[in-house]
């Protein structure tokens, strides 16, 4: 009955973690993919790459608007941590617990009662 326990709830939290992750997938929009941006150039020569304003001031006024624009908060640390790296940081702890409860049932030893006389 215990091992049935232990399936069922393996199972339930396995069914969680797809449906999660398959929600996200489909209901979260691309904030940032990436097109378009020369990282070597980026890298090279950053004030030659804001090109939005008149007066560039390199790639940090690129990250401090568009973060305000899409994420509404002030504090673009703040941001990054908890909207864009949110996610992903749930997803390694769904993980983390997967790969834990998944060594514990391996690796845990059956222990004989007293009064079972096996």
């Amino acid at each position: 009955m215990k091992n049935i326990a232990i399936a069922v709830s393996l199972v339930i939290v396995l069914c969680f973690g797809v449906f999660g992750a398959v929600y996200m997938y489909q209901n979260i929009p691309v904030t940032y993919d990436g097109r378009g941006t020369d990282v070597y150039e980026l890298q090279q020569d950053p004030y030659d790459y804001d090109v939005t304003d008149p007066a560039p001031d390199g790639a940090a006024s690129i990250i401090v608007k568009e973060n305000l624009a899409k994420t509404q908060a002030v504090n673009n640390v703040t941001a990054i941590v908890f909207d864009f790296r949110g996610y992903d940081t749930l997803g390694e702890s769904f993980v983390l617990l997967i790969a834990i409860t998944g060594a514990t049932v391996i690796l845990r030893k059956h222990r004989k009662r007293w009064g079972d006389g096996k």
